[in-house]
């Protein structure tokens, strides 16, 4: 007998459930036309500083965007891969978590998550570009996305 798989579309709904329960004063808006499973847009309005997207694709990936900063989470059928998943959004969110984004000139080249943790900020999932390397000689400069 073969086993069931797993309702992936089931987890990330009430994933994504829990995360707007957290915040219910803020609109969340599904995008149906996205080439993912699910797509969701949290628009900037009063309580949110940044547009945030939150999707479901490739059957398993949560992923989070915000500024420069996208990263997915797999396989979504891992409840404490969810856990961190809802803890990255919310903690970002609610002003808790900050996205640090790295720029050569006006370049992007890198963006990473971060909670505070003992007085300093650790690094939980980073985004990069390939670019960086061939933009060094220009200065580094960085921007804080956070939502306070």
């Amino acid at each position: 007998m073969q086993k069931a798989k797993p309702d992936t579309m089931k987890i990330a709904r009430d994933t994504f459930s829990k995360i707007a329960e957290k915040f219910p004063h803020l609109i969340i808006t599904e995008n149906k036309n996205d080439p993912v499973e699910i797509s969701l847009t949290i628009p900037k309005q009063p309580g949110l500083k940044f547009k945030v997207w939150l999707c479901l694709q490739n059957n398993d990936e949560l992923h989070f965007s915000v500024g420069h900063f996208w990263l997915a989470w797999f396989p979504c059928t891992d409840s404490q891969i969810v856990e961190h998943y809802i803890e990255a959004v919310i903690g970002f969110l609610s002003g808790n978590y900050r996205v640090l984004e790295h720029y050569r000139g006006r370049w992007c080249i890198n963006a990473v998550l971060q909670k505070p943790q003992d007085n300093r900020w650790e690094s939980i999932g980073s985004w990069a570009t390939g670019w960086g390397i061939f933009l060094k000689w220009l200065p580094e400069t960085f921007k804080e996305v956070r939502n306070f």
